[in-house]
Order: C-alpha cells, then sequence, then structure tokens
C-alpha cells in the first residue's frame, strides 16, 4: 500500500534508545507514513524491540553494511510516493508535530531538495555534549535558515527530510562508504540551484555521550569525509519571514 511518507531507519545495537523513537514516530500528529528498518547484523534485542511496533524489518549482512548502502536498500523498498525522512536510530524528536512542521516546509518553499533540523544531547547526556552542543546551537542561534550551500553537516542524516522524486534521479554515492553521502549528495542539488532548510521545529535530541577528546577526534572524522569531494564553504542566510 503506498504511502506519502517512508521513514528509514538504520540499525545495528540500538536496543537502549530504538523503543523510546519509534513510540515517539508513531505519536506523531501526521499519520502518513510508514517506517522501514535496515538492521546489519543486531545482536542485541534491537529486531525484537522494533518488531513490536508495525514497521517494515529487512536484514542485510554486516559485511555488506555501508551508510549509503542501507539507506539506497531501504529507500528501494519504501512505498513512499512524496517524502522521504531519515533518521538515526538514537535521534528521538522533540515533539508530536515534529513531523508535520517538517513538511510543512515544502509547501512553503519552491526548489527545496529537503529539510533537516537543528541537534539537542540527549537525556542524561555529560557536560560536554551539553556543552558543545548547545553551544553551537546558541552561536549559530536556532532560526529557521534556507540553505543554497553545503559541506558536511548540512542536510544531516540523523535526522532530514528528502524529496523521493530527487532520490529517484540520484541515489546516494555509496563510495562514501564510511560516511558523509548525505553532504556529498546535498552538494550535487545545490548545484542544480536546490536549497535546503534547517527547521528548528524538526529538532531531535542526539548524542554520544563523547567528552572533550572524543569531539575533537569525532570532528576530525567528520571533516575527513569531505576530502574525497571538495565541497562549498557553508551559506546559510535567516529566513525572516518565517522566523
Amino acid at each position: 500500500m503506498k504511502v506519502e511518507t517512508s521513514v528509514i531507519i538504520r540499525t545495528k545495537n540500538e536496543e537502549k534508545w530504538l523503543g523510546v523513537v519509534l513510540k515517539k514516530i508513531f505519536g506523531q500528529t501526521y499519520k502518513d507514513f510508514e517506517v522501514v528498518i535496515v538492521d546489519s547484523g543486531s545482536s542485541d534485542n534491537t529486531l525484537e524491540i522494533a518488531r513490536k511496533f508495525p514497521v517494515k524489518v529487512f536484514e542485510i549482512p554486516a559485511k555488506d553494511f555501508s551508510y549509503p548502502y542501507a539507506l539506497n536498500y531501504g529507500i528501494e523498498r519504501a512505498a513512499a510516493t512524496k517524502f522521504i525522512v531519515i533518521m538515526s536510530a538514537h535521534s528521538i524528536p522533540v515533539s508530536e508535530t515534529w513531523l508535520s512542521d517538517g513538511l510543512k516546509n515544502f509547501k512553503i518553499e519552491e526548489k527545496i531538495m529537503g529539510v533537516y533540523g537543528y541537534l539537542r544531547p540527549m537525556p542524561g547526556s555529560g557536560f560536554w555534549d551539553k556543552f558543545i552542543m548547545e553551544g553551537f546551537n546558541f552561536v549559530r542561534g536556532k532560526n529557521r535558515l534556507i540553505v543554497d550551500k553545503g559541506k558536511i553537516g548540512v542536510m544531516g542524516f540523523t535526522n532530514a527530510i528528502i524529496l523521493k522524486e530527487l532520490w529517484d534521479k540520484r541515489h546516494f554515492n555509496e563510495d562514501y562508504g564510511l560516511g558523509g553521502e548525505d553532504g556529498e549528495w546535498a552538494d550535487f542539488w545545490f548545484r542544480k540551484k536546490y536549497r535546503a532548510i534547517k527547521d528548528p521545529c524538526f529538532t531531535v535530541f542526539h548524542s554520544h555521550n563523547l567528552g572533550l577528546w572524543g569531539w575533537y577526534k569525532q570532528l576530525r572524522y567528520w571533516q575527513s569525509l569531505g576530502e574525497p569531494h571538495p565541497f562549498n564553504k557553508l551559506s546559510y542566510r535567516k529566513d525572516k519571514a518565517h522566523s
């Protein structure tokens, strides 16, 4: 049965938060969606938790996993006609209107490739997660932004919505097996004069309790993901009409 929207979640050993995430998704005010889970060899209770909810579950061998491959695999098996939502199995929507708020952006703006949101530290996060993430949000602000150039971080697939018709025209680049497929895909469409929306109403709780040294290594890793492809300088402008 066709639906307007498919939510794609990649999992491996996600028992800690997956039940919370799925409960929040199925509690959304917007209902015309399905959830597709692509699991790559979970050895904990991830699949048992997933199957307590009305989701589609597909399993791929751990040896075959890459971030873009798992996404392409899930979307190929999805029933969505218009929108693909991509989110982490430990990204918790901040509200029951999170999905409808994100989707509204496609009605407001023209030639939008997708929508993504801000990240907030998970409940119980340590000092450095809270300090760095909330500090970044404070410096950048939490306004609704129209983004017309990108690099790593734009259209981040911890929580994003893309147009299904654009994915049909160009799948995620599986050369980016260790990550960075989100920025590379966004950059392709930026070059076609598409834009993205960063919407504070589409925020999720998502963090890893990294500590200061962990954050340093993570930032260096994110920088390395862009090296195969020279992304444009990040360019934001505040959407004053809808801030």
